[in-house]
């Protein structure tokens, strides 16, 4: 079998080419939809700098109802947003506005455990006794949920109507809204910004596989128009064509239950990112591609007649390009994918490389590797004769018309050759 070179990009790289494609650059744009809907429906929402002359300075060209693919797909926005738990709660929380960014996935996760805290050893299909989040208590619960749940007659029954199951479920389908919302910027107003530069470190690799963790194929459209490579989404894939149901964006918390609870107490299982990634069928081609290299690696020991063959046969072997090579660009290695990171890292015949923004950014990422793969794990992989991790600077991005320049010089010096 001929060798792999696997490249992993994580939201990094986006942001690498200068795509705003955090979470707090979609709540901007959330505000910005905030403002139009306002100034068309003549509808008041109270959000912070919601109104249509701030919208159109911040997206001076895209707050235009053309700006989506149809007004079909604007109207879908706003109905998405409308009364969204999620939405109210990542532009209202006091707490989160101090913050200069949002970790979308870490606001969820405190908010279910806090109501799985709340409703432990309580019946989930009973009525909720008290909620510890306030942001939920005081300006969801009260002021929102007597609206949702009325009796036969039309009256509101107030809170006492209201379980845990019922608060789950709205708030499983906020979430499912808020997901599409986002698919459906990041399939409208990010292609529509140009891209400006491209990586040099990116270029110089000449992989075959691409294990993105993010919904969008950045790399596809810059470095890969033809289609060539197999590419994993382990994340879903952003599609303008799909509709809350259809959509296969990941976007949830990790196991946080311990083991004589994870596999017991199933209520809150839909907010987590493995059964959504089995629920939405993202898929896992990169199993596949571990398996390859496990029968690979179990191919050459059998092979070898050298009985003492260990750790430096192996390193002979890399150093032959028989191996298979890792590179990581843009991802923080966090625990939460510590799963698909062993999986790949911890292989005797795979050479990673983990590239890095700056000294600060690789501190993180060695101290979540830790995490990951242990502290004795990386040191082994880090130096000496069992070396099979190197993190490498990332090169300034370049300019588009200076890859051209440099790819014409490349070809007329091997012509000249």
């Amino acid at each position: 079998m001929s060798n792999m070179n696997i490249l992993v990009i994580g939201n990094g790289f986006d942001l690498a080419h200068e795509l705003p494609t955090k979470y707090v650059d979609f709540l901007e744009w959330i505000k910005a939809e905030y403002a139009l809907y306002s100034n068309l429906r003549e509808e008041t929402l109270d959000l912070p700098e919601c109104h249509i002359d701030w919208a159109i300075k911040k997206f001076p060209s895209k707050i235009e109802v053309k700006q989506l693919d149809s007004r079909k797909k604007q109207l879908e926005v706003w109905e998405n947003m409308k009364g969204n738990f999620w939405v109210n709660y990542f532009l209202n929380s006091s707490e989160l506005l101090e913050e200069n960014w949002i970790d979308f996935e870490k606001v969820i996760f405190k908010i279910i455990q806090s109501i799985d805290l709340d409703m432990r050893e309580k019946d989930f299909n009973g009525q909720i006794e008290q909620l510890s989040n306030y942001y939920l208590r005081e300006n969801f619960l009260y002021k929102e949920f007597d609206k949702l749940f009325t009796n036969e007659e039309g009256e509101r029954g107030g809170k006492q109507e209201i379980t845990y199951k019922k608060l789950r479920d709205i708030l499983y389908e906020d979430l499912n809204k808020l997901i599409r919302s986002f698919e459906i910027y990041l399939c409208s107003y990010v292609p529509a910004i140009d891209y400006g530069k491209i990586s040099p470190d990116i270029e110089g690799i000449q992989c075959d596989k691409v294990l993105s963790f993010n919904y969008t194929d950045t790399y596809m459209r810059l470095y890969d128009p033809e289609k060539k490579l197999e590419y994993d989404y382990i994340h879903g894939k952003a599609n303008i064509d799909n509709t809350v149901d259809t959509n296969n964006m990941v976007l949830g918390i990790d196991e946080y239950l311990p083991d004589d609870r994870k596999n017991r107490d199933v209520e809150f299982i839909a907010f987590k990112k493995f059964y959504q990634r089995i629920h939405k069928q993202t898929g896992c081609k990169y199993k596949e591609w571990v398996d390859k290299i496990i029968d690979n690696k179990r191919d050459v020991e059998n092979g070898l007649d050298n009985v003492s063959f260990g750790r430096i046969a192996f390193e002979k072997y890399l150093n032959k390009g028989k191996g298979h090579y890792l590179y990581i660009f843009g991802h923080s290695l966090d625990i939460t994918d510590r799963d698909i990171l062993c999986d790949l890292i911890l292989n005797d015949n795979v050479y990673t490389t983990i590239f890095y923004h700056n000294k600060k950014v690789m501190g993180q990422q060695v101290a979540n590797l830790v995490k990951v793969i242990g502290q004795d794990e990386l040191i082994k992989r880090t130096g000496g004769s069992t070396k099979t991790i190197e993190f490498k600077q990332q090169q300034d991005m370049i300019p588009v018309d200076e890859k051209y320049n440099i790819g014409y010089q490349k070809i007329l010096k091997e012509f000249v050759l």
